[in-house]
């Protein structure tokens, strides 16, 4: 399916780290993961839950690989067939494993105010971003092209649902829910592990961190790395039942005359996103943070301020192309610094 979103100079890959030294009475914590479509999913687990790692890991993988296969935007798929139905303009049915990521895509999209939109797979296939070798050196689209994509711009409003129907007033829009995936599907095992009455979990999806309770005794600790170097470029302590989504330009790009351009498309503009090169939201909804953090490395850092106000943000960090910090208050009291001469800023905004 996807690679990683994380695309253009390595950053904010979130992992986790071991628990902090404590006393022998302190529960150890179990990491175990699988492979999916190039990507790493973890699960870590304090050896005190109440299911076997084994088991919780198997309902793990099951469901990611069920939504995964569900929303591949390339290859064959239920949103593939979606999609090539939507270009008729008709009604057609509406797969009931599709309602729910497009009923909250649309409600993201609105929230955003069209920062983020999963309505541009067209753009991003024109970008050359549907396929499995997106790094391949090759030219821009043409600008007539981009605009006709752009006329008028696919949005999902532009949807239709009436009951087990839908249908699509512009032909130019193309569903691609790469930014919601990781989201969706964390959420989806969270709820899953809770069934079987797991209350303390981790769950790390290629970077993307669903927690769950704590580590034990402890918060869990997170790491955030530097997008410039291969160490860390800091970390989060965090408790309680948060995401902890980052969005970034640094492995999904290419290259042309000496210019970069990465997966990230704005949908104000059909062009590649610029100046900001990650995003990390911390957020309750996983699905608010997974769709903020890709909406804050689209619409760049003027507009990130009137952004993380409308979509009600609170702990946000954004990472600019000179490797400069910007977070908002909340979020610079929580980071601890790998090194404390990088330079931080303060996202102003109002709560």
């Amino acid at each position: 399916m996807h690679q990683p979103r994380r695309t253009f100079l390595g950053l904010l890959t979130l992992s986790a780290l071991a628990p902090l030294a404590g006393c022998s009475r302190e529960p150890r914590i179990q990491t175990e993961g699988f492979l999916l479509y190039g990507m790493l999913t973890q699960l870590s687990l304090p050896d005190t839950a109440p299911i076997a790692m084994t088991a919780a890991l198997g309902e793990l993988e099951a469901i990611f690989k069920r939504e995964y296969a569900v929303l591949h935007p390339w290859q064959d798929s239920p949103l593939t067939r979606l999609n090539a139905a939507l270009a008729s303009g008709d009604w057609t049915p509406l797969d009931a494993r599709l309602r729910g990521i497009i009923e909250r895509g649309r409600e993201l999209e609105a929230a955003s105010g069209g920062a983020f939109s999963p309505a541009v797979g067209a753009l991003v296939k024109l970008w050359g971003f549907h396929s499995s070798q997106p790094n391949q050196e090759r030219e821009p689209p043409p600008q007539a092209e981009i605009d006709r994509l752009m006329t008028p711009p696919p949005r999902m409003s532009d949807l239709e649902i009436d009951g087990d129907r839908i249908r699509c007033r512009n032909t130019h829009v193309l569903l691609d829910f790469n930014a919601m995936a990781e989201g969706w599907a964390a959420e989806l095992a969270a709820q899953r592990l809770a069934e079987l009455g797991v209350r303390d979990a981790l769950i790390d999806a290629s970077g993307d961190l669903l927690v769950r309770g704590q580590a034990g005794h402890r918060p869990w600790r997170v790491a955030i790395q530097d997008p410039f170097t291969e160490g860390p470029l800091g970390w989060l302590d965090i408790r309680g039942d948060l995401a902890v989504f980052t969005s970034g330009s640094y492995r999904k790009r290419f290259t042309h005359k000496g210019v970069s351009y990465n997966h990230i498309i704005d949908p104000r503009s059909g062009w590649p996103s610029r100046g900001v090169v990650g995003a990390t939201v911390i957020a309750q909804d996983a699905l608010l943070a997974n769709a903020a953090a890709t909406g804050l490395l689209a619409t760049g850092l003027a507009d990130a301020p009137a952004l993380i106000q409308r979509m009600g943000l609170d702990r946000v960090l954004l990472v600019d192309e000179h490797g400069t910090l910007h977070a908002t208050p909340s979020m610079a009291d929580a980071l601890r610094l790998a090194r404390n001469d990088r330079p931080l800023r303060i996202l102003q905004h109002r709560a």
